[in-house]
């Protein structure tokens, strides 16, 4: 389920608007506070625009590396038992992240 054709391919591409959020999250910061850019524009799309997306790529990239390394080192002798845990998993960390970011 996880590890299926769809994840692989969603990741492999996602890894590279991963790689463009987080460098516009590295430049809105500088532009927080070193003024390369507008300081008011900067911090909206740093702490209004960036985070979620951010989130959701980096989870499903951190979840597929998860997954393969547990399957890898075989902690778990029943596949569904892994998924199970790695949507567990997602799912307690996709509500810590909400509760810390709408509180």
């Amino acid at each position: 389920m996880f590890g299926s054709k769809w994840i692989n391919r969603i990741d492999n591409f996602g890894v590279w608007i991963l790689l463009f959020l987080i460098l516009l999250f590295i430049f809105t910061g500088y532009g927080m506070t070193r003024q390369v850019m507008d300081p008011v524009l900067a911090k909206y799309i740093h702490s209004q625009l960036l985070p979620i997306p951010l989130f959701v790529f980096f989870l499903i990239h951190a979840l597929k590396s998860i997954y393969k390394q547990f399957k890898n080192w075989r902690i778990f002798k029943n596949e569904r038992v892994l998924n199970g845990y790695i949507y567990l998993l997602a799912f307690i960390v996709t509500g810590l992240f909400f509760w810390l970011y709408f509180r």
